[in-house]
């Protein structure tokens, strides 16, 4: 069912000027939320940075926050040359609140040792992940053995006693996993014990959680990783954010969003719910025009139903089509099977699109105009932690 549209917002979607700063007047919010903020970000985070980094764990807070290391929360560079608040491009106040967050989760203190035998595993299942992230750290092995109800604490001989019973099976019965939390030298010694035991199973996050995104970029490109660096991402004057919010999971991105703007670039946010700091964000980083009054983030902002992102991207290129920005000589030079996309856009009818979707055909024409007309562009595609450019 296409989502319904506000007239008067339909309106002014049909008078869309692309070339104007905001090409759409600020999406509707629920009226009846009260508690909806005027911006993401903003005050909020500097109330949150003293909270923790002035609390009795401030001092361990500092240490890390100030080393020359990759953030625990998202892994973007920090440190450089010049300390843990300046990034490899010289760029002051590059650390975020998630990444008080993340070191703030890593330093609290040990989960007492009868925590355990209290919560059963069903009282375990009830915690949100917030009430399980502040339990505390793990500091000791347990296992749940088959029909208990509780975890067990089991000491570290029996743990290696269990590790070398498994590890006497055959080489291709035997498989790990590191988690993207773990240290790079834990993971590489890991994978180094596999293939000294004849092991190649190896496994970690990337590859549970990424596989659909590596394969499809070495299909397309050649590569497993994202195709932009930051100094691309720098010379961008438009970004399509896909299902991502990254005012919250990424924050530091959007001091590069927000400098996009300021030099006239659009930013699409496609994205089934509606994000306040995706709409206007309030930056530390750029205290006096950011902090308080906050930054436009979204040029065009579009809502599509959840899983129908295929037909939203149909419709942008069925756009690019009709409207004679179809970069055809780049296709015939540079790409293969290009014309069975194009047939395919074509022949796909826009009330097709738009029921599936729940996006107007003036929404995605606009969409389509900027990316159609931008000389420099980047689609940033979230699937959790990592972006795909």
């Amino acid at each position: 069912m296409t989502r319904r549209i506000n007239p008067q917002f339909q309106q002014k979607v049909n008078r869309m000027d692309v070339n104007s700063q905001n090409v759409q007047p600020i999406p509707l919010f629920n009226e009846t939320n009260e508690e909806t903020p005027e911006i993401g970000g903003g005050l909020p985070i500097i109330e949150y940075w003293a909270k923790h980094t002035l609390s009795p764990e401030g001092p361990k807070l500092w240490k890390t926050l100030l080393h020359k290391s990759a953030c625990l929360s998202c892994s973007w560079g920090t440190g450089g040359q010049k300390g843990g608040f300046t990034n490899e491009e010289g760029e002051k106040l590059q650390r975020c609140m998630k990444s008080v967050e993340a070191i703030s989760a890593e330093i609290k203190p040990a989960i007492s040792t009868q925590f355990f035998e209290k919560k059963s595993i069903a009282q375990l299942q009830q915690l949100t992940s917030m009430e399980a992230d502040r339990l505390g750290r793990l500091s000791f092995p347990m296992i749940l053995r088959a029909g208990s109800s509780h975890y067990d604490r089991i000491s570290w001989e029996e743990v290696y006693q269990i590790a070398e019973a498994a590890f006497r099976k055959t080489p291709e019965r035997v498989a790990s996993y590191s988690s993207g939390r773990s240290s790079n030298e834990a993971a590489f010694l890991l994978q180094l014990m596999m293939r000294a035991m004849g092991s190649n199973n190896l496994a970690d996050c990337s590859d549970l959680c990424h596989a659909p995104s590596t394969i499809g970029l070495s299909e397309m490109f050649a590569t497993r990783t994202s195709l932009v660096s930051l100094e691309n991402l720098k010379e961008a004057d438009c970004v399509v954010l896909a299902g991502s919010n990254s005012s919250y999971n990424h924050p530091r991105l959007m001091n590069e969003l927000i400098k996009i703007r300021d030099k006239g670039g659009k930013i699409i946010v496609i994205n089934p719910v509606m994000e306040i700091g995706l709409v206007k964000f309030g930056s530390p980083a750029f205290p006096v025009k950011s902090l308080i009054p906050g930054s436009d983030i979204s040029s065009l902002y579009l809502q599509p139903i959840p899983g129908s992102d295929t037909a939203l991207f149909v419709g942008i290129q069925k756009s690019i089509i009709e409207q004679g920005l179809l970069g055809q000589k780049y296709l015939q030079a540079h790409t293969e099977g290009w014309e069975a996309v194009v047939q395919h856009a074509r022949e796909t009818d826009w009330k097709t699109i738009t029921k599936t979707c729940g996006v107007s055909q003036a929404e995605i024409e606009v969409a389509a105009k900027i990316i159609g007309t931008s000389p420099a562009g980047c689609i940033r595609l979230g699937d959790g932690n990592y972006p795909t450019g």
